[in-house]
């Protein structure tokens, strides 16, 4: 019997997914305003795409990604991945390094009311096997590993101190596009519709959820996935400190970019170890 594997990488922003295009080209299919990449070796299938910034953009490109999957695979799909950058939130990690989304949470929001209608959660958790293969991924790299902020006392203060944002030592802007260069959590990755830049409310997110990496889509991403019973994992490469302005960013286009291909070279080598399996 001949077992077939169906997957699902997507993130916010086309630069974000180019090298897993790269890594998995295909037909392209237009559906639900996205250009979706599907690639097919004769058993299995890949299904690529970028939904655009924000919980609502990558919710609804999630749900039309699944569809689309069940659709032309005949069946579900059995994961999904989500690949790109994040803020920092974590004093120990920096420039380019990876945060495995152990869980993820909305922020400034009524979680409580959200979690009235099913799945009926407040958080969501990656998928423990896939974030168990991910470490494989990262841990044959040579990757070091760090403590997430969860397990860290004043891991607040640690990042924001009252002169603004902590000053982030050498070895932590390292600009290699090199996984082995980098350093890895497996973390809590908070979701917000705000680019939020005030230490404050930053603050806020590591000492009431042990964020590691903010970002806008994550939770959203996940929350769809629970929805339809189908195992997920958030990775994100670190590409700034949170607190930086969002126009700061545009200065940064080429470090951006190799922070996005640090985040999609893991869930490329993930994938592949997800079609690998019998």
């Amino acid at each position: 019997m001949v077992v077939m594997t169906t997957i699902i990488v997507m993130s916010a922003l086309e630069k974000e997914i180019q090298p897993v295009r790269k890594r998995f080209p295909g037909k392209l299919l237009q559906s639900g305003g996205l250009d979706i990449m599907h690639y097919h070796d004769g058993k299995n299938h890949v299904f690529s795409a970028f939904g655009g910034m924000g919980l609502t953009n990558c919710a609804a490109a999630a749900q039309t990604l699944i569809l689309i999957a069940r659709a032309h695979a005949d069946s579900a799909p059995d994961a999904l991945l989500f690949t790109g950058i994040a803020g920092n939130l974590n004093a120990r990690l920096g420039f380019g390094d990876i945060v495995l989304g152990g869980t993820t949470v909305y922020e400034e929001c009524d979680r409580a009311i959200i979690a009235e209608d099913a799945p009926y959660m407040e958080s969501f958790p990656g998928s423990e096997r896939l974030i168990n293969l991910a470490l494989g991924v990262v841990r044959s790299h040579s990757m070091t590993a760090v403590a997430n902020n969860a397990d860290t006392a004043d891991a607040a203060s640690a990042m924001y101190t009252e002169e603004g944002i902590r000053i982030p030592s050498d070895d932590l802007k390292n600009y290699s596009s090199n996984l082995s260069d980098h350093r890895f959590t497996v973390g809590t990755i908070a979701s917000s519709n705000i680019f939020s830049t005030d230490p404050a409310v930053l603050s806020d997110f590591i000492s009431q959820d042990g964020a590691d990496a903010e970002e806008m889509e994550g939770a959203a991403v996940a929350h769809v996935c629970y929805k339809n019973e189908i195992e997920s994992l958030i990775i994100r490469s670190n590409s700034n400190d949170c607190g930086e302005a969002y126009e700061e960013l545009n200065n940064h286009k080429d470090a951006m970019i190799t922070a996005a291909g640090l985040a999609a070279q893991v869930a490329c080598e993930l994938a592949d170890k997800l079609l690998a399996e019998e």
